[in-house]
């Protein structure tokens, strides 16, 4: 049954996940990854800091094409993969119930969902975490060796799918202290050395200014406005109010447990440090993506205990039947939401760039926030980038008659226009001087991420 079962919430998610994969267009960030890894070759592959998305995105064109489908071929079946990944992790952690509640949770959940369906990093670091603790789990359980020596290889391609995943060391290096404090045998020494010596000696590349300088370069807190508070709520948000509040009372009810502690560690020492951090350094609540699994495992515990394990008249039992059910229409609401509404939680790039392609003419330019869109989907108009009317309109416009004021596209993506024209100045001005074509609505994650198309002759 539990073949049977978990094999239909597999189906599921692939089912999801496969569901307009190649109808969204990319966004900014997934083109420069579609673009690196398009570069990539044996020559310059060693500057690329997390090689592993970039290898996956790469194989996925050479399998299945450029194409917006093809370039997110691997990543959505790696995404589908973590699913039963989770009931493994789930199944050994407590029992096969919890595993098969949390797995259908990811199965269904939005979130996992827009990352599987990206041709970006994070559902790499979501099953390698998942595979990382898993073993690391096991082999401090059983002392073994080989375990030991699996959660080393999948926590390092964790790290090589995202660098500031690293903060799982510590989250790990917390649950191996409680781990040798019940029970300090000689072979579980072994294996908490065999797993941590590794990245200890990489903490001595600290004293060159160039890896410091690595570390902590990013835009900054401020400009982007990531603070705690921000990090915490993309959390929520990312994987459900519902499901968020079922961990919580998933965690506290199972307090004395092994396995409650263990999760603690793996979600809450990275949380912790990344709401320190981001006092200091940029982070984002989704860089913690891979840490997620535990909510979900959480989430799990909470229906097992009151469905499996409760008690009562029948219809007593009925009504508890109802608590994943709730938590399972909450996901898949949100997921109807993120096809019939949001656009797959995207701008309309590919759209924008086809109004533009229909009345483009030869010495056309094309002004935007994100050139690199431009170079994509319309390379044969040459992309401007919005600084130089953000410094200076009024040297942007002189510049401009200078040329023989040939037609700009000005595209007003408001999402990013939100961040650093919040006053409206340059939005002001080219309403003023051009003339509105076209407009893309989309609103996803509390977010607008509407584009309008102007045209300046």
């Amino acid at each position: 049954m539990q073949i049977v079962v978990l094999s239909v919430v597999i189906v599921l998610g692939a089912v999801l996940r496969f569901w307009n994969l190649g109808h969204w267009s990319f966004w900014i960030d997934e083109v420069f990854t579609v673009r690196d890894a398009q570069n990539l070759s044996l020559n310059h592959w060693q500057s690329i800091p997390n090689p592993i998305p970039y290898l996956a995105v790469k194989l996925s064109i050479v399998l299945a094409g450029h194409s917006e489908w093809g370039s997110r071929l691997v990543p959505c079946v790696v995404g589908i993969a973590s699913i039963p990944a989770v009931f493994g992790l789930g199944r050994t952690l407590f029992n096969w119930q919890v595993g098969l509640l949390s797995s259908a949770f990811v199965a269904c959940s939005s979130w996992h969902l827009f990352w599987s369906q990206n041709a970006r990093y994070p559902v790499f670091t979501f099953l390698f975490a998942v595979l990382t603790v898993w073993c690391f789990y096991l082999s401090l359980e059983r002392d073994s060796t080989l375990l030991t020596i699996g959660a080393l290889a999948c926590c390092f391609c964790l790290i090589l799918s995202h660098t500031l995943s690293v903060v799982i060391v510590p989250a790990l290096a917390a649950y191996a202290i409680i781990s040798l404090l019940e029970n300090s045998n000689r072979k579980r020494w072994i294996n908490v050395l065999i797993f941590f010596i590794p990245f200890a000696l990489p903490v001595f590349a600290l004293a060159l200014p160039e890896v410091r300088g690595y570390l902590f370069s990013g835009w900054g807190r401020n400009e982007w406005q990531r603070s705690p508070l921000y990090i915490v709520l993309t959390l929520v948000e990312g994987v459900s109010v519902p499901i968020a509040v079922a961990a919580f009372f998933g965690f506290v009810t199972t307090l004395t447990h092994r396995s409650t502690r263990f999760l603690f560690c793996y979600a809450g020492v990275p949380l912790a440090f990344f709401l320190i951090a981001s006092q200091f350094q940029n982070v984002a609540g989704y860089y913690l993506f891979w840490a997620t699994p535990a909510y979900f495992i959480f989430a799990g515990v909470v229906c097992e205990r009151v469905v499996w394990r409760g008690t009562g008249p029948q219809s007593e039992e009925k009504r508890v039947v109802l608590v994943p059910c709730i938590l399972v229409i909450a996901l898949l609401s949100q997921t109807y939401l993120y096809f019939k509404i949001e656009n797959g939680g995207r701008p309309k790039w590919r759209e924008a760039f086809a109004a533009i392609q229909t009345e483009k003419r030869p010495n056309d330019k094309v002004v935007l926030s994100e050139p690199e869109m431009g170079k994509y989907y319309l390379p044969e108009l040459s992309p401007i980038y919005i600084g130089g009317l953000l410094d200076d309109k009024d040297g942007f416009e002189r510049q401009w008659e200078d040329s023989g004021r040939n037609r700009l596209w000005f595209v007003v993506d408001v999402a990013s226009f939100n961040v650093f024209d919040v006053n409206e100045n340059v939005r002001s001005w080219v309403r003023h001087r051009g003339h509105l074509v076209q407009t893309f609505p989309a609103f996803s994650r509390a977010k607008d991420r509407t584009i309008h198309i102007y045209l300046l002759k």
